[in-house]
């Protein structure tokens, strides 16, 4: 599902707009099940704290991403963005939370780190490997490394949420928070009807919706399952996915790194799976 969602959320040159009224709609349509959700498990106060937290850390995640997409190529954003959450996550749960992880735990997580970033390289040679880093450097790759801190900061929170919140009720407002905070930023800056000016397609945005909160709602139940560390490295098995996705449907080149990558991840996910 999260492959699939960020292959139609580049196909709108993943525009903020597009973000915003993906969210928009799904709130809508998610609405009775939210309903039934708090009428049958109400959310405790201390929940609350949770669940604005990372209303606004995902709004700031959609406006960081969206603004990645927009200024750079998918294959150096997506890998910048989901290889560095992993990471801190790993070292936040560690050392700040206390959250214990095995040895193969560890090393399942590094695997998968690596993996992320030789997926999208072209080749293995010092300058292809330092590609990465130097968009670092500029906008876009600003926006990838700021949007992967964020995706860390709200697997964290997230955590602490769902031991207290139920995940549907959670996740609804979590959407729903962040779609308030953008809207306001959307009308300022792109008018009263956004959708007029940015390249946006209604069918691609509730499929985005659809697929990117069912998806989030599963990592929402794995972190009430498994440690932080491994739920955060497990979801980035869609990088495997979506470069499998681009090679056979959109014929992008078949790289080396891609293969090599592509094992390093499944073997990671192997491990986080035995840890």
């Amino acid at each position: 599902m999260h492959a699939a969602w960020n292959l139609l959320a580049k196909r709108g040159q993943g525009h903020p707009v597009f973000f915003w009224l993906a969210l928009v709609v799904t709130l809508a349509i998610y609405l009775p099940a939210f309903i039934v959700g708090v009428v049958l498990e109400p959310i405790p106060p201390a929940g609350w704290v949770w669940i604005v937290a990372t209303g606004v850390l995902h709004a700031a995640y959609f406006w960081s991403l969206g603004n990645a997409y927009a200024r750079a190529d998918l294959s150096v954003t997506y890998p910048l963005a989901r290889g560095i959450g992993p990471a801190l996550v790993l070292v936040a749960s560690v050392w700040i939370v206390g959250e214990s992880v095995s040895p193969m735990g560890v090393a399942g997580v590094l695997a998968v780190v690596a993996g992320i970033y030789l997926i999208n390289l072209r080749s293995l040679d010092p300058k292809s490997l330092l590609d990465a880093p130097r968009m670092l450097l500029r906008p876009g790759g600003r926006y990838a490394a700021f949007t992967g801190v964020i995706i860390a900061t709200y697997t964290l929170v997230d955590k602490q949420g769902v031991a207290v919140v139920n995940p549907l009720p959670y996740a609804y407002l979590m959407w729903l928070i962040a779609a308030a905070l953008l809207t306001p930023l959307v009308l300022v800056r792109y008018g009263r009807r956004p959708w007029r000016r940015a390249p946006v397609s209604l069918r691609d945005a509730t499929l985005v919706g659809l697929l990117s909160v069912t998806a989030y709602l599963l990592v929402l139940i794995a972190l009430t399952m498994a440690p932080a560390p491994y739920v955060s490295a497990a979801r980035e098995v869609s990088i495997m996915i979506g470069a499998a996705l681009g090679m056979t449907l959109l014929r992008e080149p078949r790289h080396v790194p891609r293969f090599i990558g592509a094992g390093a991840i499944a073997a990671g996910a192997a491990l986080v799976a035995l840890a």
